[in-house]
């Protein structure tokens, strides 16, 4: 057993060995927790401040624009037709025969002139019969001339001795002299009978044209009314066009023989191969009902020496597809917008010192390039044109598409659109019909010459 002094002096002694230690624990704990306050306020210290959101600048939407302008359009409205001769028939025989000649005029494909021997038929009992007819001539004259002479013998005896007054025109032979001239007229018709069918031997042309297909050929009998081929004119082709009724108040229709303005241009573009080609034709009329199934008004244009080849076009074949543009009534005093610069809905947009307005603007026209709007209330345009124009010419319109942006939107400015290529981009296909102009060396405005008021 320990004795208690000496664990009282253990006691002691260890007190005074972890005495310094645990002071050294002491400030080190201290300094760590000083050095970690220090940290955080220098963080704290040089955090940035942070901005209030109204503070920071309204961001600006760059956007292309053209300023508007005032201008004529003339209207082009698009279709499409089948070329077709303007007279396609059936030539057929009058007389029956064989065929003992072909012209290489008939062969499908070749073109012949009006009166132009086309086929021969054997005429052999043609010319016999012109032989018989001319022989019953002769004997029915010289039966008339006797019964003349005769009835000239009688009005002498009657003069010597006058008979009875009812019986005078028998006396005189009048009857007799009225049945012979009778027969030799019947003689004579059947003499022209004859010489005409021996003319019709040779079946000619009726008009200048081609043939389309060609049904006898040599060493073939043919009978009256017989097709002998199918031929049409070369004069001019008629094409029919679908005009959708919204588009009919834009174009004035020569309904009838009446109608003395000019007849509306039309021009026509064709492939041939991989190239492209354009004819000038005109309307000439329209048809007398709608369509009930597509409830469209076909109207007929014609093209003038459709079939003629030049440097500058190939002839049209019959059948051939066209797409056309019929020039429609010219509109003053609007705007030309360009397609892109508006809205399905028909709105449009317009830069007003540096900030986006949206306006809603009502077409008188529009195709797959441009909007026409009205620039201010004209009753030349159409009736319902309204009071106040939604744009006005000091207007600076957004070409840009800004369907997302909306009214209120800051814009910027990158750059106008010239008014040569604003007229480019919303006149490109009326540029065709420029080409087409010059190369018929015609004088009349074309589709080219309407002014975009857009740029």
């Amino acid at each position: 057993m320990t004795h208690p002094s000496e664990t009282d002096n253990q006691t002691e002694q260890l007190l005074s060995k972890s005495a310094p230690t645990w002071v050294v624990h002491f400030f080190v704990t201290l300094a760590i927790l000083i050095i970690a306050i220090m940290v955080i306020g220098a963080m704290f210290a040089s955090k940035p401040e942070a901005r209030k959101f109204g503070s920071r600048p309204t961001p600006s939407v760059a956007v292309e624009t053209s300023q508007l302008q005032a201008t004529q359009y003339d209207v082009w409205i698009d279709s499409y037709g089948t070329a077709k001769a303007l007279t396609q028939t059936q030539l057929v025989s009058d007389v029956s025969g064989r065929v003992v000649s072909v012209s290489p005029s008939i062969r499908a494909g070749s073109s012949f002139k009006q009166g132009e021997v086309l086929l021969q038929l054997d005429d052999r009992d043609y010319r016999i019969e012109v032989d018989v007819a001319k022989a019953s001539v002769a004997d029915a004259e010289v039966k008339y001339m006797q019964e003349l002479a005769q009835a000239d013998i009688a009005g002498r005896d009657w003069n010597v001795r006058p008979g009875n007054a009812k019986g005078k025109a028998l006396a005189l032979r009048k009857p007799q002299v009225a049945a012979a001239k009778a027969s030799l007229d019947a003689a004579k018709a059947r003499l022209a009978k004859a010489q005409l069918n021996l003319e019709r031997t040779q079946i000619r042309a009726p008009f200048d044209g081609r043939v389309m297909r060609q049904t006898v050929d040599l060493g073939q009998v043919v009978n009256p009314s017989q097709t002998i081929a199918e031929i049409y004119s070369t004069e001019a082709v008629e094409v029919r066009l679908p005009i959708k009724m919204s588009d009919l108040s834009h174009l004035s229709l020569p309904e009838d023989d009446r109608y003395q303005g000019e007849n509306p241009r039309v021009v026509f573009e064709g492939e041939v191969g991989s190239k492209t080609y354009q004819w000038q034709g005109e309307l000439v009329r329209s048809e007398g009902a709608f369509d009930t199934a597509t409830r469209m008004l076909y109207v007929v244009a014609t093209i003038d020496n459709p079939f003629q080849n030049t440097a500058q076009r190939p002839a049209i074949r019959v059948g051939q597809f066209l797409r056309a543009k019929v020039q429609g009534q010219r509109l003053t005093n609007v705007f030309v917008i360009p397609r892109r610069a508006v809205s399905q809905d028909y709105f449009v947009s317009i830069a007003q010192e540096g900030v986006l307005k949206k306006r809603k603007v009502e077409p008188l026209w529009t195709d797959a390039e441009s909007v026409v709007v009205p620039a201010s209330f004209n009753l030349d345009n159409i009736a319902s044109t309204p009071s106040k124009p939604a744009l006005e010419p000091s207007d600076r319109l957004i070409l840009t598409p800004t369907a997302n942006l909306p009214d209120g939107t800051r814009v910027k400015f990158i750059g106008d659109v010239s008014e040569t290529q604003q007229a480019a981009n919303s006149n490109g296909q009326d540029e065709k019909a420029r080409s087409a102009k010059g190369s018929a060396n015609k004088t009349k405005d074309s589709p080219a010459n309407r002014t975009n008021a857009s740029n």
